[in-house]
């Protein structure tokens, strides 16, 4: 058996991983760099290689740094993703599609097959490598790890994961009643270098958000717009509190696709956001004005908010900033010009993330990775992934006793770890 981590152990995001044996391949994950990123990304021929003779890709979710090279698969390679992905995936690329060439990028989604949870792939047909996905809680809906069985070992790959996620609760359940103790686990380390950030549990967001909403009628929450948890806090803060729930075409396509899906799992799914066609319009005015709103709005936001805050100014607006905050440091890789911008049309009246309790990461907090890698147990080792350079899984308490697997080339017994 042969593990190769392509991409991913020294950086958070564009993750790539390999697992092969006699003959069958699959690849987990094909994502692109995010913002920020000083090295080059794939190109073309360089995607060829690494996918060679892979009988199949599967990816864990949808965001980005996960899936963001899919299109340059070549075709005659099966691609996997959950249903509920696929079809975010799908709104995302229409609305892409009205300002640039997201032809391809349809046309291969469109082909990806999908997966469900405990269903487990046969990946070449002839029993070599057989891959079982099992769902996780994440920032992105639709999110799984997968439990690999291959030569007689067992590998977890845990994609991207946490604890404090409302669905988070099924995750010891899910790994004590279905994958049990494995050889090697292969786990996100994104936190590892974030400790000092706040991780707060998502129904206390929505408590937070609740308080707000009582002393402030006009609310604009920059945020992900396929967060389903982040959402759903904004959603039932609005009905506990009166206020309008309102969204754009884009993000009412994306919560159509989480109440089809996710809405039978619990009633926090089941939206019901009013759609904006024209806020000047007399009706749409007086409704908002009297009710008062909380609008979710993106990075792409800044003339529309501009334009709602001339007309809806009888009381001051304010913005709650939902994401991770280095994207509204100055002068960073990773800083984002229309953070910026936004946050600027509101400062300094501005509930600010973590610190003001109105954001959480979506991945998994130091503790939970201990507590994971505790409960599998894995007898061979762990690789980390999805994670900073100068990162440390070593430096995590009273794991001291697993093998961690860094940079190079590690031969143990019939199994061969290459790490790049």
């Amino acid at each position: 058996m042969n593990i190769t981590i392509h991409r991913g152990a020294n950086q958070i995001g564009g993750c790539i991983t390999e697992i092969s044996c006699d003959g069958c391949k699959l690849l987990i994950d094909f994502g692109s760099n995010l913002p920020g990123n000083q090295k080059a990304e794939l190109t073309e021929k360089q995607v060829s290689d690494i996918v060679g003779n892979t009988d199949a890709v599967f990816y864990t979710h949808y965001h980005g740094d996960h899936v963001g090279l899919h299109h340059l698969i070549p075709t005659n390679i099966n691609q996997y993703i959950g249903s509920g992905a696929k079809d975010v995936m799908l709104c995302k690329y229409h609305a892409l599609n009205k300002h640039g060439d997201y032809d391809k990028a349809i046309g291969m989604v469109r082909k990806m097959n999908t997966y469900r949870a405990g269903q487990r792939f046969d990946v070449d047909g002839k029993g070599k490598i057989f891959l079982t996905p099992y769902f996780v809680s994440h920032s992105a809906f639709d999110a799984y790890m997968f439990k690999i069985e291959c030569d007689g070992k067992k590998i977890l790959h845990t994609g991207d994961f946490r604890r404090h996620g409302y669905l988070g609760k099924g995750l010891f359940p899910t790994l004590s009643k279905y994958v049990g103790e494995v050889d090697i686990l292969i786990t996100e380390g994104t936190m590892l270098g974030r400790k000092h950030e706040n991780i707060v549990p998502e129904n206390e967001i929505q408590q937070r958000i609740i308080t707000i909403l009582k002393e402030h009628k006009y609310v604009f929450a920059l945020c992900s717009s396929s967060d389903i948890d982040r959402l759903a806090s904004f959603h039932a803060a609005c009905k506990k509190t009166g206020r309008v729930f309102f969204v754009d075409e884009y993000q009412k396509s994306i919560l159509d696709v989480f109440s089809k899906y996710a809405g039978k799992q619990s009633h926090l799914f089941n939206f019901d956001a009013f759609k904006l066609v024209n806020y000047s319009t007399p009706n749409v005015k007086r409704k908002l004005t009297r009710e008062g709103f909380l609008m979710p709005i993106r990075i792409s936001s800044y003339h529309f908010v501009k334009g709602m805050l001339g007309v809806y100014n009888d009381e001051s607006a304010w913005l709650i900033y939902s994401m991770w905050g280095g994207y509204a440091e100055e002068g960073k890789g990773y800083s984002i010009e229309n953070v910026a911008n936004i946050r600027n049309l509101f400062a300094p009246r501005i509930f600010d993330g973590t610190k003001d309790c109105v954001h959480t990461s979506g991945h998994a907090d130091v503790q939970t990775l201990a507590d994971v890698c505790s409960a599998v147990n894995p007898r061979i080792g762990v690789i980390p992934i999805h994670k900073d350079t100068n990162t440390e899984y070593e430096s995590i308490p009273d794991l001291s006793g697993y093998k961690v697997f860094h940079e190079g080339e590690t031969i143990i017994g019939d199994i061969s770890i290459s790490i790049q």
